[in-house]
């Protein structure tokens, strides 16, 4: 009798209030052998332990992510190879598991935000374009501007951050705003003489070094975004601001596919390739809506707030691994926001997601195989997710319309090449371990004057790899740091670059070897996953059998010592950027004080 009570009542904490099963998170899980077949089980997030024999540890370590218990149950038969006899015994196992808190439920989970309430920000009305010799792009981004403030009635503060090498370049985008009245505009020309990096230079005698590694004007040929960037991480130190690319437009577009609901976790993007603009406009229709709204109401939230409110709309929590449970946290918050793009991908040359599609995506090719041809002849996409996702913030892409939440201490990036989105991405990920991103289910046109050049299979691989390697390098070495404090913990990656910056050239081969190699073993897997997943339509395959001999994808020892570059350009890129992350936060904190 005893038994079945207990039974019953475990078959009732697996349901929630509105009788869906209860989703079980597995957390991270300490072991602690007592003997030849038993060990003590502890959840570190909760303190709760309990004594298994080695096979139910094996059975609760071929769990993972957040499901219901049945879900968990088939998961660990499958990948034990459990005969059907077994089952009722892992299903016994698994709750017992989870009425002695080695497994968590989703709303304590979510619990661990504490208690909501008002978060009382401020309206956002701050939107900034960065650019740099595209007066005719600027004009036709304001004048969609115009568009949209006189249908939403809503008006916004623009700032221009001109980066323009060409005095009749930075004239062309000062008549592109005189032709736009309806706007408020701030024209900032980066190649002022009182410049913020002279005001700065002023404040801060002891680090102008610093700063002009990070706010100098380009040299010839350089290629300066990061730059700009910086200079709106400065210019709106303390407030929430919206940045947006100059080669974006604002009219938002549906996805192709529409999922209801808040998605949580996280997951690939789907994307969706169109042989023309026409068709993929036609496949995603406009949608009557004012996209800095949208951001507006997410940016900044604490998760508190922000998963009541996505509450409201239906959560559907997709794969969360067990590392995911430190930003379940009551100081977490949603620190970026981005919607997705249509057109132009935003790629340079190539990247390991041009060969990696989700289910979403092999479905879409398996209902229109003839779109296969297009992901890479064509440079149409729509790239994003298909509901709006809360996700712990793991990355940054800023190709058409991002959230910045700089009242928290945001990163700067590196001032010259490519990818300084990735860079602030990764930084921000390694000082706020509990920051959290919302992509929203809307896209935006992304439209380049020219197409871009991809790689083929047959090339070698060309990429900015001194910055992808310094990101990957914050990251492993922000799992050592034990701070709280960002700018603590911001300035302790300082000196591992700095630290980087002084090793041996071979210990520097040896590290750009290893991300070489990390990088090819990475989208080697992506690619054969797919090969040898029965889902994946025969068209998608034959593409990536193209890929499968690529340079791209070698690991043999020739091909990654073919990869080294000259150590003294990342020795140099390690230091001086190492030394302006130890002086960031005190250049923020002065901008924030002495607001623009």
């Amino acid at each position: 009798m005893n038994a079945s009570l207990a039974s019953i009542g475990a078959k009732r904490e697996s349901m929630s209030a509105n009788g869906a099963p209860v989703q079980w998170f597995v957390p991270q899980l300490q072991m602690f052998p007592l003997a030849a077949r038993r060990c003590t089980v502890r959840n570190r997030l909760t303190g709760a332990s309990l004594e298994l024999s080695s096979g139910e540890y094996a059975v609760l370590s071929a769990c993972e992510g957040c499901r219901p218990l049945g879900e968990h149950e088939a998961l660990a038969a499958q990948r034990l190879s459990a005969p059907h006899e077994h089952r009722s015994a892992i299903r016994e196992l698994l709750e017992r598991c989870a009425r002695q808190g080695l497994l968590i439920s989703l709303p304590d989970l979510a619990a661990r935000f504490g208690p909501t309430g008002a978060s009382n920000m401020p309206p956002l009305v701050d939107v900034a374009i960065p650019t740099a010799d595209r007066p005719r792009l600027v004009l036709r981004l304001l004048t969609s501007a115009v568009a949209l403030q006189r249908r939403t009635g809503a008006a916004y503060r623009w700032h221009v951050f001109d980066d323009s090498r060409s005095a009749d370049n930075r004239r062309g985008v000062v008549e592109a705003i005189e032709s736009c009245p309806d706007l408020e505009v701030s024209y900032h020309d980066l190649s002022a003489v009182d410049s913020l990096e002279s005001r700065l230079a002023a404040a801060f005698p002891g680090v102008r070094r610093e700063i002009h590694s990070l706010l100098a004007a380009a040299a010839p040929g350089e290629i300066t975004s990061g730059r700009t960037m910086n200079h709106e991480l400065l210019w709106f130190a303390g407030r929430r601001f919206l940045s947006i690319d100059d080669d974006a437009l604002l009219e938002p577009r549906r996805p192709p596919l529409e999922r209801p609901g808040v998605q949580v976790g996280f997951s690939q993007p789907a994307a969706f390739w169109y042989d023309s603009l026409d068709a993929a406009y036609a496949a995603c229709p406009e949608l009557p809506l004012d996209p800095f709204v949208e951001h507006t109401q997410w940016l900044g939230l604490r998760m508190a707030d922000a998963w009541r409110r996505a509450a409201t709309e239906g959560i559907h929590v997709r794969e969360i691994p067990h590392w995911a449970a430190a930003y379940f946290d009551s100081a977490a918050s949603v620190i970026f926001t981005a919607n997705h793009l249509l057109g132009d991908p935003g790629w340079v040359s190539f990247s390991g997601q041009q060969l990696a599609i989700g289910a979403e995506t092999r479905a879409w090719l398996g209902a229109n195989p003839e779109a296969v041809r297009h992901a890479f002849d064509s440079q149409i996409h729509w790239r994003g997710y298909t509901s709006l996702r809360l996700a712990p913030q793991t990355g940054l892409s800023t190709t058409t319309l991002t959230g910045f939440d700089d009242r928290v201490l945001l990163p700067p990036a590196a001032r010259a090449g490519f990818a300084t989105d990735t860079m602030i991405g990764e930084l921000t990920r390694c000082i706020h371990p509990t920051g959290w991103a919302s992509s929203l289910p809307f896209a935006l046109p992304h439209l380049r004057d020219s197409r871009r050049r991809w790689l083929s299979p047959t090339e070698p691989p060309v990429f900015d790899r001194n910055r992808s390697l310094l990101a990957s390098y914050a990251h492993r070495s922000s799992l050592s740091i034990h701070a709280c404090d960002p700018a603590a913990r911001l300035a302790t990656l300082g000196e591992a670059f700095v630290d980087l910056g002084a090793a041996s050239d071979a210990t520097l081969h040896g590290v750009i070897e290893e991300h070489a190699a990390d990088h090819a073993r990475q989208v080697a897997f992506r690619v054969n996953e797919q090969l040898d997943d029965a889902t994946t339509p025969e068209g998608w395959k034959q593409v990536l059998r193209q890929w499968v001999g690529s340079p791209l994808l070698r690991l043999d020892a020739e091909a990654l010592r073919q990869q080294r570059l000259p150590p003294d350009e990342l020795r140099t890129l390690a230091r001086d950027f190492g030394r302006a992350l130890i002086a960031w936060p005190r250049l923020w904190a002065w901008c924030r004080e002495n607001a623009q």
